[in-house]
């Protein structure tokens, strides 16, 4: 038989381990956790105003010095100058007065691709025959019929009717409507009309990063022609400078 003294240690202890079970559990064994924590209010996030979006990012983009732009055409193309139609283009603006140019499209009836470099009121293209440079003589500079610095103010000035169509982490898509004739600098003369437009936006920052144009916008172009406008590399240094 073991000695007394030691079995009464023994039981003692186990009353403590017992008291102090019993004192954490409630009398029918549920885990009694004190007074309840109030659970920290979920914040209701903000919604967006598609209106102040567009403003936001027109102001942005009126503030950069350089961007880069690619265009592209679903058919048709998009008059640079007298009788040179872009169907594809790839370009840098600089501003208040430097564009630079790669460009597939058509010069009549001819298919060509090539480049062009304007710098205020001098226009530099390169020859669709030899590739080579030459000053495009007793022409308006493109700029008056496609400036996309000013493109691009003044159509995110004119958008109507700004619905969101979607929002990502980072940035949000706005539909609307446009008059064809805001997007003169980059298409210029326009049939008239309404078109369809949607924009997508970079939260972080509030540049425009893409423009979807459906719709027909000038006077020579079918119905249901679809424009993508992709811009990217905002402040980045570009060197635009005369080619001769």
């Amino acid at each position: 038989m073991a000695p007394i003294a030691p079995r009464l240690a023994y039981i003692s202890l186990l009353v403590v381990i017992l008291s102090v079970g019993l004192s954490c559990s409630s009398p029918d064994g549920a885990e009694v956790t004190g007074a309840p924590t109030k659970a920290a209010p979920i914040p209701t996030p903000t919604p967006i105003n598609p209106q102040a979006a567009l403003d936001r990012s027109g102001t942005a983009m009126a503030g950069l010095d350089t961007f880069h732009f690619r265009l592209e055409h679903s058919t048709g193309g998009t008059p640079l100058a007298q009788n040179l139609i872009i169907t594809s283009t790839d370009g840098y603006v600089a501003r208040p007065d430097r564009l630079s140019l790669e460009f597939t499209g058509s010069f009549g009836n001819f298919a060509m691709r090539g480049k062009l470099i304007t710098i205020g009121d001098e226009t530099f293209i390169t020859n669709p025959l030899n590739d080579e440079w030459q000053v495009l003589q007793d022409q308006v500079s493109p700029l008056a019929f496609f400036d996309p610095a000013q493109g691009i103010s003044r159509m995110m000035s004119q958008v109507t009717g700004p619905t969101i169509l979607d929002i990502h982490a980072k940035e949000i898509h706005i539909g609307g409507q446009l008059p064809a004739s805001a997007l003169s600098p980059l298409f210029g003369a326009t049939a008239g009309g309404i078109i369809d437009v949607e924009l997508t936006i970079d939260l972080r920052n509030s540049y425009l990063t893409k423009v979807v144009l459906d719709g027909r916008i000038t006077e020579t172009e079918l119905d249901g022609i679809v424009r993508t406008i992709v811009l990217d590399q905002f402040n980045q240094p570009t060197k635009i400078e005369p080619p001769l």
